[in-house]
């Protein structure tokens, strides 16, 4: 047992949900594909914007880094940690987009175990899934410019509703196993 992030895990589909289907139409598919693109020009200041966004609409998220707490938004976008975690995170969604036709296992996968990493940091709450939603939307928008017309926002909130689906999924299967451990040493 033990609460460890890296093993294997059963992908299980929550009885609610935002994202009720794993499947994507072919217009979802073409949509997000035609736009990524425009955010995947430079993932990098992309994905910066959207975690100094969040740290702006949501301060306690800046808790969750604790190597940032003292430092202002420019030194924060300049610092190497930063940069490796906005890398990592848009390479998360590129993954995305790329499996949208694809199988969907390995990236439920990929997504459940990030969900549960996210479950081991100081500070981080659940609600935070939401708030980085919400920001993404924003971001996107100011990015994509007069093509993110209603139908595109409506299919990056499906993919959006996606990943969040399994990183909560993560998230929950490492909190409630690590309950279950402490249950089982109390007993």
């Amino acid at each position: 047992m033990g609460c460890d992030v890296s093993k294997s895990v059963d992908v299980m589909e929550p009885q609610q949900s935002e994202c009720t289907s794993a499947e994507f139409t072919d217009t979802q598919i073409d949509t997000i594909r035609s736009t990524w693109p425009l955010l995947s020009a430079d993932m990098t200041d992309i994905g910066g914007k959207v975690f100094l966004r969040t740290f702006y609409e949501e301060p306690r998220t800046k808790d969750v880094f604790p190597q940032f707490s003292d430092l202002e938004d420019f030194e924060i976008a300049k610092h190497p940690f930063f940069k490796g975690h906005v890398a990592k995170f848009m390479q998360v969604v590129d993954a995305v987009v790329d499996n949208l036709d694809g199988p969907k296992a390995s990236i439920q996968q990929l997504l459940l175990m990030l969900g549960a990493r996210h479950a081991t940091f100081q500070g981080f709450h659940l609600e935070y899934f939401d708030v980085f939603t919400k920001v993404l939307i924003d971001v996107w928008e100011t990015e994509i410019g007069e093509e993110f017309i209603p139908e595109v926002k409506e299919c990056w909130v499906f993919v959006f509703a996606y990943i969040v689906k399994y990183l909560r999924q993560g998230y929950f299967l490492y909190v409630n196993e690590c309950t279950d451990d402490v249950i089982e040493e109390k007993s």
